[in-house]
């Protein structure tokens, strides 16, 4: 049961992946992704109310900071997966963000194995080949477009990691306020870049649904995530968790009828494997 439990959540955050970045071709990419971390918050509130744990001041302000990163991140992965290639810039994106924090432990002194040292050299061969753009008919314009997702999924990535250093310093027996406090700082912050910015606060008809279903897909996930990770060891479920762009490049491919190069084909492989080795870290 724990490990079905762990593929739905691979499964729903997969979708809520897909959903997100769809409805931001739809409306402004901060709109979205504020009124995607306000809908989440709600649900997130009636979960803290029920989860046993402790709260404590000190992961409160892990919590913070990590929701303050993730916020970011999920912004910017948004406006990749709309303005790119979805099949290519989700693996992408997870494996990149898996990789912070097995850097960080390094830099730490800590010794993450061999797995996830191997999922980082199949990291730098995955990019290497997803960058690997054929060159369209009319040449040099439209390669330089597409060098905008790829930056944004890159630093997409390195901010989802931060989210999950700063997240990981969470301790054991937390409550589930931890985790409102960090979906608080995101909404926090992303609206008060609206308010920077001048953004329109009115999502369009045609986004809302999507929207909804992101954040009621992700808060799933984190819920079948955290059932899961209760009754599995915690590295089997965190690898099969790790599999959730499968779903997002499968979506991509059917609904969006995306083809790829035969060289991208290949790194999105290298890049799903890359994941799951990562994930062991």
């Amino acid at each position: 049961m724990p490990f079905v439990l762990a593929l739905l959540s691979s499964m729903v955050y997969g979708v809520a992946d897909f959903l997100g970045g769809m409805s931001s071709r739809r409306a402004p990419a901060v709109t979205v992704t504020a009124w995607f971390q306000v809908t989440g918050l709600v649900f997130l509130v009636i979960y803290a109310c029920f989860a046993p744990g402790v709260t404590r001041a000190v992961d409160l302000a892990w919590a913070a900071a990590a929701g303050a990163a993730g916020g970011m991140g999920v912004l910017l992965l948004y406006r990749a997966l709309a303005g790119g290639t979805v099949s290519t810039a989700a693996p992408l994106i997870s494996m990149i963000a898996l990789a912070v924090p097995v850097a960080v432990g390094l830099l730490l002194g800590e010794r993450p194995g061999v797995p996830p040292l191997l999922g980082i050299g199949l990291g730098v061969i995955a990019v290497a080949l997803i960058s690997a753009h054929e060159l369209p008919d009319d040449g040099g314009p439209a390669e330089a477009r597409r060098a905008t997702p790829l930056a944004l999924a890159v630093a997409s990535g390195v901010l989802i990691g931060l989210f999950l250093v700063c997240l990981g310093r969470v301790k054991l027996g937390a409550s589930g306020w931890p985790l409102v406090a960090g979906r608080a700082s995101a909404t926090v912050c992303l609206f008060t870049m609206l308010l920077a910015r001048r953004g329109t606060f009115v999502l369009p008809p045609a986004a809302r649904l999507l929207v909804l279903g992101a954040a009621v897909t992700d808060v799933s996930g984190n819920v079948l995530y955290l059932l899961a990770a209760q009754r599995a060891p915690l590295s089997v479920v965190a690898t099969l968790v790790s599999l959730a762009p499968a779903m997002t490049v499968l979506l991509a491919q059917i609904v969006l009828r995306e083809r790829l190069a035969p060289a991208q084909k290949l790194g999105v492989v290298v890049a799903l494997a890359a994941v799951v080795l990562l994930a062991q870290g």
